[in-house]
């Protein structure tokens, strides 16, 4: 699940960074100049749900079995896999191929003749 994406075109890995700034939509490969679709939704939310669920019961659980609760300690440890979350966003973007419109299918049809 958590890996960098790479062009479905011509399988060309892109950055951390370049992930980072890409928007939501149709872009365009840096390799083969293959337009793909970035998809930025799906994998954030399930990761975000994940790890949602995984801080609500380990809280859930510290509170309960601790008998020297202390709330600063779950909030700034909270802070930090919330931090690491966002760090980690990137990683859960993928790319797919853009379906060609009629007009490209008969250019590149075109072309092979």
């Amino acid at each position: 699940m958590l890996k960098l994406p790479v062009c479905p075109h011509c399988k060309a890995v892109y950055s951390f960074s370049e992930v980072k700034k890409m928007k939501q939509g149709v872009a365009f490969c840096y390799h083969c100049k293959k337009k793909f679709r970035v998809n930025k939704t799906k994998g954030a939310a399930l990761f975000i749900l994940i790890v949602c669920i995984l801080l609500i019961t380990a809280n859930t659980a510290i509170m309960v079995s601790s008998e020297n609760f202390v709330p600063v300690i779950i909030i700034l440890a909270d802070a930090a896999v919330i931090t690491a979350v966002l760090m980690l966003l990137p990683f859960t973007v993928r790319f797919r191929a853009e379906k060609l419109t009629k007009a490209e299918k008969r250019e590149k049809k075109n072309r092979q003749q």
